[in-house]
């Protein structure tokens, strides 16, 4: 008999993804685009409206042919507003797995929409986000601990076990990004010299101040060059391996979270990082949720059940969204009227029953029952218990048990059963086989050895209009080896000096700040500026220049309206050379644009 340890991984193991572990990719999702978009609303203005630094018109013309995008509808910031508004919605959505596909499929329009809104901001995070919330409409998110589950009648997903096309397609998704990323990383000082990490923390706008202490360390930054070329280049290969597939798996999953952890303790690169290891979670096995409802079970050993008033829909609604938000199991739901003896209770206090063992308990006192045998939530239980609390909980639970009725009609279509099977079947997954050769082909053609680069027109075409964009140039084929920040100098109508970019009177500061990652206000505009700066070496109209100097013109009114208005200002930029080891480096002042508020 073969050993345990030699038996080769099935397929469903390989390419499977459990629906606990899609159910976690939902809600880091839903929690992901919130974030974004919490932080994205900052600059709203800034950099989303016709006020901003990309006017629409601007940005239209930078666009392919079947780019879209819904925010570029109107220029106004309410407009915007209203979209970030409807965009959250859906995020909430999603998180909590109410019509999954639904706002899995308005999250990633919206998404895909705000990012052609403004395409100079955007960073290898927007795009993996994008990418993931693409692959996640094609596979059943809702399947577990969601409002969809509670309310399914189908009973269609019963084994945690699920192999698709599209669990496949995800899977190997991410997997590519590191693939190809260590593929393109074809300069010598990856895989000879060892210094590319040396050079990565030698850009100071990038980098963390954890990160100017760490560089003196020349020999972990040599080490660690090595440990992530390598990773990246035998992890996704040996992460699907069918040989020691567990131990392989576990390993190399949280290998790839630990670097990405460490990138955002070195770098300053916004939620790469998070959504990353959001990505690498989806090969999160089954065998891991056992254990973890080994360690967490339901906290009674003794019977539990809830009982419903039979006839009240909404009631009974609310007892299996319980059972499920609690993780409660296979607890029972039942109608109170089946058991002579619960009925009664039921309808002396009005209120619905959790029994546990011989213990009947009503109103908050039930829920509080229900919190108590939580393996997550039980806490809660304790702040439930002083009698004030509990006061004003039945006196709240008395208000709902009234109007029953007037709940049931109002839920009765947003929350309604689920009667019919989710549509994952032939159509969903050959399209999911589809795109997968899809992004398969175009990561293949950034390979300059490949031979399929340039791609095709209709190709270009469908990856524009669906975001399907593949190109891992994550300091590849080397880290950048030079490190910009802006000194913008200017003059008020009267011929003050003042600091534009600081927002100050006086002569701008030229000199070199300790930590030069926190002259950005985010990693936003640390994009967008770099690109700036790298628009002014090529002979092309400067047009991220000009619009930024115009928006200069128009903040420094804004934000000083009983000042005199800016007249004049130069945008200059302080380039940090990246040296070799035990090299000093030297700064060089560029000039790139002089601006006229009123030319």
């Amino acid at each position: 008999m073969m050993p345990s340890w030699l038996k080769l991984a099935s397929p469903r193991e390989i390419f499977g993804i459990d629906l606990r572990t899609l159910a976690l990719f939902r809600v880091l999702l839903g929690v992901y685009i919130l974030i974004d978009l919490v932080m994205r609303s900052r600059d709203l203005v800034s950099h989303y409206t016709d006020a901003g630094i990309m006017p629409r018109s601007v940005q239209i013309d930078h666009l392919y042919l079947t780019t879209w995008s819904l925010h570029l509808a109107n220029g106004a910031a309410w407009f915007q507003v209203l979209l970030f508004v409807v965009a959250g919605l859906a995020a909430l959505g999603l998180l909590f797995g109410w019509r999954t596909r639904l706002m899995t499929v308005v999250s990633w329009l919206l998404m895909l929409s705000l990012q052609n809104r403004n395409t100079f901001i955007l960073s290898g995070e927007d795009n993996l986000a994008l990418l993931m919330l693409f692959w996640a409409m094609f596979l059943p998110l809702g399947a577990r601990y969601s409002v969809d589950a509670a309310l399914d009648r189908t009973g269609r997903f019963l084994d945690n076990g699920y192999l698709t096309l599209a669990t496949a397609a995800l899977l190997l998704q991410g997997m590519s990004m590191y693939f190809f990323s260590a593929l393109l990383k074809t300069h010598p000082i990856w895989y000879q010299d060892g210094t590319a990490v040396h050079y990565a923390l030698q850009l100071d706008y990038l980098v963390t101040p954890f990160a100017l202490w760490f560089r003196q360390f020349q020999d972990l930054m040599t080490g660690l060059t090595y440990y992530v070329y390598v990773l990246e280049l035998v992890g996704p290969i040996l992460i699907f391996s069918p040989v020691f597939h567990r131990t392989l798996r576990t390993l190399l999953m949280l290998a790839f979270m630990s670097m990405h952890a460490a990138f955002a303790i070195f770098l300053e690169i916004g939620f790469f990082p998070f959504i990353s290891i959001i990505m690498n979670l989806t090969f999160m096995p089954g065998w891991m949720w056992d254990k973890l409802a080994s360690w967490l079970p339901i906290r009674t050993s003794k019977p539990l059940t809830i009982w419903f008033d039979e006839g009240c829909d909404f009631c009974e609604k609310c007892c299996h969204l319980l059972r499920v938000f609690l993780f409660l199991g296979d607890t029972p739901v039942r109608p109170a009227q089946s058991e002579p003896a619960i009925g009664k209770i039921l309808q002396e206090q009005n209120s619905w029953v959790v029994t546990l063992g011989d213990a009947r308990t009503c109103k908050t006192a039930a829920l509080e029952t229900l919190y108590a045998a939580s393996p997550v939530f039980f806490p809660i239980a304790w702040l439930l218990r002083p009698a004030l609390i509990r006061t004003l909980g039945d006196r709240c639970y008395d208000w709902i048990g009234r109007n029953r009725s007037v709940f049931s009609r109002a839920t009765s279509s947003w929350f309604g059963w689920r009667d019919t099977q989710p549509r994952y079947g032939g159509l969903t997954q050959t399209l999911a086989g589809v795109f997968l050769v899809f992004i398969t082909w175009q990561n293949v053609s950034t390979l300059s050895w490949s031979g399929l680069s340039p791609l095709p027109d209709s190709f270009r075409m469908v990856r524009q209009a669906l975001g399907l964009y593949q190109n891992w140039t994550m300091f590849a084929p080397y880290p950048e080896m030079t490190s910009p920040w802006p000194v913008i100098e200017g003059e008020l109508t009267d011929g003050t000096i003042v600091d534009v970019y600081s927002g100050t009177k006086g002569l701008a500061d030229f000199d070199k700040p300790e930590a030069v990652s926190k002259v950005y206000a985010n990693y936003r505009w640390r994009k967008f500026l770099s690109q700036l700066e790298d628009q002014t070496y090529e002979n092309t109209p400067q047009v991220l220049a000009l619009n930024y100097g115009r928006y200069l013109c128009r903040n420094w009114e804004r934000q000083h309206p009983d000042d005199l208005p800016l007249a004049t200002f130069e945008i200059y930029f302080q380039i940090e050379r990246s040296q070799p080891p035990g090299q000093v480096r030297s700064v060089e002042t560029r000039q790139v644009w002089n601006h006229d508020c009123f030319g």
